[in-house]
């Protein structure tokens, strides 16, 4: 992995360049935008060993498969005139000095020498990536696995991470990312009869209130354990995530597997955080990977539906999301995984947190916060969270006056403490809808009232401590 931070030239081009076919925006079509000529320039410099800043491996195999994949798109997201005459221009500095690697990727070579056999497998991929084709779930689980190895150049990762994403990826490419993670011969069973899985964007939270450790805790006190994962800060946002929250509140944030499955069978406890770190650490080691594609890899999307325990009773999972799209495989993936009930909500910030007022509703051309679609047993759903419909009224959905883990900490333990506002009322109605919609009870209302009373006799925060003395 690269020892120095991406060339951030180079990485605003990638922004662009390096998604779909209806998102990409070209470079150099107006005089504000990135222009390509200092992009391929500041490439040209690295390979002669002239740049300040240099441009890493991953980035040039990010961008040059994006450029490739580009030349097939529509007008609008294909190649500009700038593009065109930059490339022009430079194309005999290119095929000069771009490495065997990058010229394989971009299409100045039929063939790249393998260096490995982990190589070789991810090689194999490119040759239907890059020609924006589509790939088995078995030989995407096994390139991502050669992709989480050190075993594989730079550029060959970023090539294939980026070309599956501007790809879009079909069901069985997210199943082999989720299952290259975490495989399925790894779920651990534990002793409870109901198990709720919560997949939140691993890259955190910079604008609202975090609440899902103490809807954990909430859930907890009405004999509902909860599983979460995540890690200590992550890009492209290092928001504030729920192990940073955790050390806030000085708990123990690294637990192992064994540690975390006794903490969910102890009815005094009732919940358990897991870090990537333990559950897969070379998925967290790829955490640089991330930094310099520029983009979301397809990890950021399949991480939220990982499973990492089952039970012998019902198992929930509830997931999070912003770019519309992947829920559809994910839930698909929970129904054919055995789950007894699964939602997907667009929350906040591309988490399952409902925002405390509804805004404009889901019409047929998008997707509001708060939508909420799953399955319970035989049956589906499709519909928005009106937290107005269930007594909370706000004109405008409420920001916390500073953002940060300590912050976040105190806020959630004065809340779980009995004190009114609008964390308060974050906390119970995330508690109470995800509960409704799950399954755990017909009547929301019934559900807010439970909610309430768990916070209100002290039960929420009973659990919680319980958590954080163990």
């Amino acid at each position: 992995m690269p020892q120095f931070d991406p060339n951030p030239l180079v990485l605003e081009a990638q922004a662009r360049v390096c998604t779909g076919p209806t998102q990409s925006r070209p470079l150099g079509v107006k005089t504000g935008d990135p222009q390509p000529q200092p992009v391929l320039e500041a490439i040209l410099d690295t390979l002669q060993d002239a740049a300040r800043h240099p441009v890493s491996d991953i980035q040039m195999g990010a961008f040059f498969a994006a450029m490739r994949l580009r030349r097939a798109y529509p007008t609008k997201t294909a190649w500009s005139a700038a593009e065109v005459q930059a490339f022009q221009r430079y194309r005999a500095l290119l095929q000069t000095h771009l490495p065997p690697d990058v010229q394989y990727i971009f299409g100045f070579a039929d063939h790249c020498p393998p260096e490995s056999p982990e190589e070789q497998t991810v090689i194999s991929a490119l040759k239907t990536i890059l020609c924006g084709g589509h790939l088995a779930y078995r030989h995407t689980r096994l390139m991502c696995e050669a992709i989480l190895t050190d075993r594989v150049r730079g550029s060959l990762k970023g090539a294939a991470l980026i070309g599956q994403r501007m790809n879009l990826e079909s069901h069985d490419e997210v199943r082999g990312y989720l299952h290259a993670a975490f495989s399925p011969e790894s779920i651990r069973t534990v002793k409870v009869d109901d198990l709720t899985h919560f997949g939140q964007p691993y890259n955190g939270s910079t604008r609202y209130f975090k609440p899902t450790l103490f809807v954990a805790a909430l859930r907890a006190a009405l004999g509902r354990p909860s599983v979460l994962h995540g890690v200590d800060a992550m890009p492209p946002k290092w928001g504030v995530t729920d192990e940073q929250i955790l050390n806030a509140l000085h708990a123990r944030a690294k637990l192992s597997l064994s540690e975390a499955a006794e903490r969910l069978e102890n009815p005094e406890i009732g919940f358990a955080y897991i870090s990537q770190r333990e559950y897969a650490p070379k998925a967290y080691a790829a955490r640089d990977l991330r930094t310099h594609i520029g983009k979301r890899p397809p990890w950021s999307a399949t991480e939220k539906a990982q499973q990492l325990f089952t039970c012998p009773g019902n198992n929930h999972l509830v997931i999070g999301y912003y770019h519309s799209g992947y829920e559809i495989p994910l839930l698909k993936i929970a129904r054919e995984t055995g789950f007894t009930s699964a939602v997907a909500i667009k929350g906040e910030e591309g988490s399952s947190h409902f925002s405390l007022r509804l805004g404009k509703p889901t019409d047929k051309r998008r997707n509001a916060i708060n939508f909420s679609q799953g399955f319970r047993a035989d049956q589906t759903f499709a519909r928005d969270i009106d937290p107005a419909a269930y007594g909370f009224h706000y004109a405008q959905n409420p920001r916390p006056k500073a953002v940060g883990a300590h912050v976040f900490a105190k806020l959630g333990l004065a809340a779980l403490s009995g004190k009114r506002g609008h964390v308060y009322d974050r906390i119970v109605l995330n508690a109470a809808l995800t509960d409704h919609l799950l399954g755990f009870n017909p009547d929301p209302r019934d559900a807010i009232q439970q909610a309430q009373s768990a916070i209100d006799t002290g039960r929420a925060l009973k659990h919680l401590r319980a958590y954080l003395e163990s």
